[in-house]
């Protein structure tokens, strides 16, 4: 073992179990029926229905809260609010307890907002504005959110893409971020010098992160961008396995309240599992030749691999798990990547010239069509697994296994 393993190995070990012991011994306890007044800035847009609007906020607590109010005034990301009411406590039929205040008095505080944020959130606006009055709903919810990640899905639909096993592609993630990097690099490296490209193209990664709605999983994945763009500017050979503790670490320390945040442990576990995993197949050649040959294909040994190291997260929080998620995910991943491109272009465009990002806009329709029909079909199908309490011994054996299948292919010649 090499001594910057090691010294990785020692700090997570030591630094980490010593924050989250201080961050949880002076965690604030709250009861119900209890009135609270707190500020809080939403990082996330609010969930729309037909008479009223769901904020969610964190008190820097395990318990996340949300707020249920009136339609309007309209709250949106990057708004800071002054919150007043009473909470309710309510456990659900997964024995989850969830904090919840009804609509309490809510006041906008007007503070001096950082210029980076106040753009970010301008171009935002103007880019749910573009889209929404040139595709129908949920066309245009859905491209949001393969782009951007901005999700504000009609509740049928979104309902769909939870059965059907797909709602990842409805987020910001690895994928956008390796987009962004290589197509910024790209435009940057005709009319920069290396260096000052790669710090350029770090910037563009770091504004699109807020852009997205700084989502557990788009952090992970800047952060892992960054230090691909950092080794390269070092002239460092990058160690993707490295970056990603690195990041996790870097998230936990600063927020430990992560730790419960689904999003964060799908995207980490399934990250490790495609750096860990993968290889596997790899290094059988002819599996590998097969894999490419294949009807299979790439997305669909990506998706295996993928949910294979997140299935207890999905159980233990969804409850449901249909086998069927596997094909709808080869049926729709192979038009993400064109969707995401017009989407970027569009967004781009449209802001100068809004016609002709309409026009652009207008080329996504049919793929949209495809991704919604399929989705629509998968979504109907039931579920193989369905569980009311879910086991967490069964998540700490699988786990275990887990470790010990890459332990042990890492140290066999396949």
């Amino acid at each position: 073992m090499s001594k910057l393993k090691i010294f990785l190995i020692l700090i997570v070990a030591s630094v980490l179990p010593l924050r989250f012991f201080f961050f949880y011994q002076n965690q604030a306890h709250y009861t119900d029926s209890q009135d609270i007044n707190f500020e809080t800035t939403l990082f996330s847009e609010p969930e729309i229905f037909s008479n009223y609007q769901v904020l969610s906020a964190n008190l820097g607590t395990i318990d996340k809260i949300l707020i249920r109010t009136n339609l309007y005034p309209k709250f949106h990301y990057q708004d800071t609010l002054r919150i007043s009411g009473k909470m309710k406590f309510k456990t659900l039929k997964n024995t989850k307890t969830i904090i919840t205040i009804y609509f309490p008095r809510i006041e906008v505080v007007k503070k001096d907002k950082n210029f980076l944020l106040a753009l970010a959130n301008s171009i935002r606006q103007k880019v749910i504005l573009l889209f929404s009055k040139t595709l129908p709903e949920p066309s245009s919810s859905l491209i949001l959110g393969i782009v951007f990640g901005i999700k504000d899905l009609p509740k049928d639909f979104d309902n769909n893409l939870r059965i059907s096993g797909v709602l990842h592609v409805v987020a910001a993630s690895g994928m956008n971020i390796s987009m962004i990097g290589a197509f910024s690099s790209s435009i940057f490296a005709f009319f920069l010098k290396r260096q000052i490209a790669l710090v350029a193209t770090i910037l563009v990664i770091i504004f699109y992160a807020i852009l997205s709605g700084l989502e557990p999983s788009i952090i992970r994945a800047s952060i892992m961008g960054i230090l691909v763009f950092t080794s390269q500017i070092l002239g460092k050979q990058n160690l993707a396995s490295y970056g990603l503790f690195l990041a996790g670490f870097v998230m936990l320390y600063f927020n430990p309240l992560l730790i419960f945040d689904v999003g964060f442990q799908l995207s980490f576990l399934a990250t490790l599992g495609l750096l860990y995993l993968r290889p596997i197949f790899a290094a059988n050649k002819k599996v590998e030749k097969i894999i490419k040959k294949s009807i299979i294909g790439e997305d669909i040994t990506t998706t295996i691999i993928a949910q294979f190291a997140t299935l207890p997260i999905l159980l233990s929080n969804f409850g449901t798990y249909s086998i069927w998620s596997i094909v709808a995910n080869a049926l729709v991943l192979w038009s993400i990547l064109p969707l995401m491109v017009i989407g970027g272009v569009s967004a781009m465009v449209g802001l100068i010239l809004e016609p002709i990002g309409r026009l652009i806009l207008y080329l996504s329709i049919p793929l949209l069509f495809y991704f919604q029909k399929v989705v629509e079909v998968f979504g109907q199908t039931e579920e193989i697994i369905r569980l009311n309490q879910f086991p967490w011994q069964f998540a700490v054996g699988y786990y275990a296994l887990f470790v010990a299948l890459i332990g042990f292919k890492r140290n066999i010649k396949l």
